[in-house]
């Protein structure tokens, strides 16, 4: 929800869910809608509970597991999925107790893709299905549908439709035109002004905001602090970054005051430095654990450090190592998207001064699988600065930072922290857990792998034309309520 509060999917259930403490674990029992269909009208059942589970339970090929998952976490501590009152009532049991078990169970119809073997599936889904296809049988579980002739590959726009088997209220509009712009400040001021789009969430900068704000009362926008965060990456991987030093040295360099004020802070002076990984600034769970250090620029503590590991600066500014060479590192990010590509600037010329050569890299595959050799998934980068876009749920960030996780791409090794995960992965006690994150989160600062910046604002723009749109700084996103759109009467 936009407050950040978990909502039950009263479309979907029947009733709330039933949650039993058992001697070591926990069993959980779902009541679906008796009316709940597939578009195709097939009705959802636990074997579509049961089919997600077996898709996500255990990364390990061995075990039946499917390699590619970025995360297994809650699905993993499942011991059965069953059900009965055919297959609407849903009884799942856990060999331990899950705290965040209410973000388990985005559902897949297995009806049209559980193949009846593991590797089968882990298969198929891994290869997902491309775009220009279509998904399988048009399939929807919600109140829109999005069909193969609905989508134009070329012209980059997709369009959503009404689910005419939807057992829900809604949708109100006659269908959802999704069309890629870009971030481009004329390009996106010129389609709302002219009504080519009627909703944008484009990343903020400073000429955009205030131009769109120009365009009331016909244009509505609101800037929201969600629970995203930008932050850099460091691969660990690098013969420099290997080097615990190295990267000390640059949290030294960098001036993150600086670098939240010339940017984000621009157009919104409630920006502020971030100085969690687990929590934004606006949670009541968020701890600043951040070393006194860290918070202001320390070239002569950052210069230390590299000649403490062999470093010495040349008379071209760059620090050099005689066994690996230059401190020249290339630092990445998204394409089109100017706001980043000023932070890269600013934050190059700054580390600059401590010996650091930085280069500029906008990557194109940076978010591919792992086949393109420079994305995150393949840890082809050296540094990297995107978003994480995170949930209510703190275990969500066990994949991030445990060793092996799925989604450590700064390969993060660490025995303290991956124990304290274990322990938040299981932790029932809202303010135990809390404290077991913040404590990881204190250990990630003497490792330093990953440096948060800021709680990233979200920019979402609509014509006034409209009611019921609430945007939503979580993961859910702007359209999370799309079914209650309407033209203003």
């Amino acid at each position: 929800m936009p407050d950040f509060s978990i909502g039950l999917d009263e479309d979907l259930m029947a009733s709330e869910p039933k949650l039993e403490e058992t001697g070591t674990g926990q069993v959980v029992t779902y009541e679906i809608n008796p009316d709940a269909v597939w578009s195709d009208g097939t009705p959802i059942t636990a074997d579509d509970f049961n089919f997600v589970w077996r898709l996500q339970r255990s990364s390990d090929p061995a075990d039946g597991g499917c390699g590619s998952l970025l995360g297994t976490t809650g699905f993993d501590l499942i011991e059965s999925v069953e059900g009965s009152d055919e297959g609407r009532t849903v009884t799942v049991t856990f060999g331990s107790p899950f705290p965040d078990w209410k973000q388990l169970f985005t559902l897949f119809p297995a009806h049209l893709l559980d193949q009846g073997d593991d590797a089968a599936n882990c298969e198929s889904t891994t290869a997902g299905w491309p775009i220009a296809d279509g998904i399988p049988e048009d399939i929807s579980g919600g109140p829109w549908q999005l069909k193969a002739e609905n989508i134009d590959v070329g012209q980059q726009v997709i369009t959503l439709t009404p689910n005419p088997q939807w057992y829900g209220e809604g949708p109100l509009l006659d269908g959802l035109i999704y069309q890629t712009i870009g971030d481009e400040t004329s390009v996106v001021v010129a389609a709302v002004q002219a009504g080519d789009v009627q909703l944008v969430q484009p990343q903020p900068q400073l000429d955009l905001v205030g131009q769109i704000q120009d365009l009331e009362p016909n244009v509505t926008s609101e800037i929201t602090f969600g629970l995203s965060f930008e932050h850099f990456d460091m691969n660990t991987a690098n013969v420099h970054l290997a080097k615990p030093e190295v990267r000390q040295a640059l949290g030294l360099a960098l001036n993150r005051p600086e670098l939240v004020a010339s940017t984000v802070g621009a157009f919104d002076d409630r920006a502020q430095v971030l100085n969690n990984r687990f929590y934004v600034n606006n949670q009541p769970e968020y701890a600043d654990t951040a070393p006194a250090e860290y918070n202001a620029q320390d070239i002569e503590g950052a210069i230390a450090l590299l000649e403490g590991v062999g470093y010495t600066i040349g008379p071209d500014g760059v620090a050099t190592h005689p066994q690996d060479g230059p401190l020249a590192l290339k630092m990445s990010t998204t394409q089109n998207n100017p706001l980043r590509e000023q932070t890269i600037d600013l934050a190059s010329a700054q580390v600059a001064e401590a010996g650091f050569a930085i280069e500029k890299f906008l990557d194109p595959d940076i978010f591919e699988g792992p086949d393109s050799p420079t994305s995150l998934e393949a840890r082809g980068f050296e540094i990297a600065l995107f978003a994480w876009v995170s949930s209510p749920y703190v275990s969500g960030n066990v994949s991030l930072y445990e060793t092996g996780g799925g989604q450590n791409y700064a390969g993060v090794t660490n025995a303290e922290v991956d124990d304290l995960l274990g322990q938040l992965a299981v932790e029932v006690d809202p303010d135990t857990a809390a404290q077991l994150a913040n404590d990881a989160d204190t250990i990630l600062w003497e490792e330093l792998a990953t440096i948060p910046l800021y709680q990233k604002p979200d920019f979402t723009a609509w014509s006034s034309e409209y009611e019921g749109i609430v945007p939503n700084a979580t993961n859910a996103g702007p359209l999370w309520n799309s079914d209650s759109y309407s033209l203003v009467q």
